[in-house]
């Protein structure tokens, strides 16, 4: 099954990205990472953003993962259940993706008030 591995991909460019930010190996800019008005206000607070959005990102991603291998684990899945837990494993990952930047955007936001 090539979704579940799409899913990972997915998984891994979104973690990867966070994670590169995060450590200041990937600057401010328009095409990746942690894109809200006070994360991108500055290089500190973008850093600051995206290492407080690590921890909700890892942990997403690692049940993203989970969800998304588990028809190929299980096996002989109806078409249609198949097509649920891709669903399941793709709002996991968006809604992850949501709180992380949520708690990037607050962490950015101390930075630029204690500044």
């Amino acid at each position: 099954m090539v979704v579940p591995l799409i899913i990972l991909a997915a998984c891994a460019v979104v973690y990867g990205t966070t994670l590169a930010a995060a450590r200041g190996r990937l600057g401010v800019n328009h095409l990746a990472g942690i894109r809200l008005q006070h994360v991108m206000a500055s290089p500190e607070a973008w850093r600051a953003g995206h290492r407080a959005a690590l921890v909700p990102i890892t942990v997403t991603c690692a049940i993203t993962a989970g969800v998304a291998f588990v028809p190929v684990v299980v096996g002989g899945l109806t078409e249609g259940a198949q097509g649920a837990w891709v669903i399941g494993s793709t709002v996991v990952l968006l809604l992850g993706a949501l709180v992380s930047a949520g708690v990037a955007n607050r962490a950015a936001t101390d930075v630029i008030a204690s500044s």
